[in-house]
This record gives C-alpha cells, structure tokens and sequence, in this order.
C-alpha cells in the first residue's frame, strides 16, 4: 500500500470516529447551556402594603375628610408626639441603613462575604425597621381613633380596609 493511500484511509477513519462521537454525544441537537437567572420573585419580593397614614397625612387630607377644629388640634398634638418619639429611631436607622449600605459597596467591590456576614450586618437594620414599623401602625392607630366612622371610612378607601391591627 503507498504511503499517500495509507494517509487517506487513516484520515477517512479519524473523521468517521471524529463524526461517530458527535452524534452520539448528540452536539448537533444540544441547545447551548441557558444562562442561569433568577426567577422574577426572587428578584422582586412582594411588595408591602403601604404605610398606614399618620397624623401628618390625615391632617393633609383634612378638608377631604372635613376635619373638624377639635380633631385637627388633636391630630396636631399626636403629630407632634410622633416627631417626638420617632425621630432618635429614623435616626437609628437612617445610620443603620448607611453602614449597611456602606458594607454591601465593600463587600460587592472585594467579592468575598459569606451569607451569615451579610445577615449578621443586616440584623440591627431589620430590627429597626421593625420597631419603626410597629410604632407606626400605633400611631396610625391612634390617628384613626379620632376621626369618625365614615372619615375612617373614606381615609382608608385608597389604601387599606383599615390599619393592620384595627382600630381600638
């Protein structure tokens, strides 16, 4: 046999095994490998339902609500209450919410954070929006308690049926 022929017939079995093993690996029907994504909810939570109105936002309703003299000096007694008693917590967590904020842009830029890191960072911020939270269905609460059945009644009808823990 010539060495030209033997060549051939070498290079003619190369290809049929070459061609044997992509069909049997099946690499002309395999589609390319999908990219891994996040399913919407994961991305996106559910969102909240909104804030209940405190008395700064009944108070900017007052003439759809026709607010009465006395329910408008009240709800600007309560509106100062509030002040009073949230503003040491928003400051709490407007800080907790800049050295988390300031910790996630550290890790993102050194790409080394466990999950149990980020958690135990996050931990004050979630307590703190918690007991922010909490005061503020109390004093939406408080709010509601001095307008009148159907004031709560039409306040509510763009929001909630009423705040979460009704009205006491």
């Amino acid at each position: 046999m010539s060495p030209r022929l033997r060549y051939l017939s070498t290079s003619l079995a190369l290809v049929a095994v070459g061609l044997g093993y992509a069909v049997s690996q099946r690499w002309f029907e395999r589609p390319a490998p999908r990219p891994i994504t996040r399913s919407e909810a994961a991305v996106r939570p559910d969102a909240r339902p909104p804030a209940p109105p405190i008395a700064r936002d009944v108070l900017a309703r007052g003439a759809d609500l026709s607010l009465t003299a006395d329910q408008q000096a009240r709800l600007e007694a309560l509106d100062l209450q509030w002040k009073g008693k949230s503003a040491d917590l928003e400051v709490a967590f407007k800080e907790a919410e800049r050295e988390f904020s300031q910790f996630m842009r550290e890790a993102q830029a050194g790409g080394k954070t466990s999950l149990q890191d980020i958690q135990r960072r996050s931990a004050d911020l979630q307590s703190l929006s918690a007991a922010l939270r909490e005061r503020r269905q109390i004093h939406s609460e408080a709010a509601a308690r001095i307008l009148t059945a159907t004031q709560r009644q039409k306040l509510f009808s763009g929001t909630s049926p009423e705040p979460l823990g009704g009205i006491r």
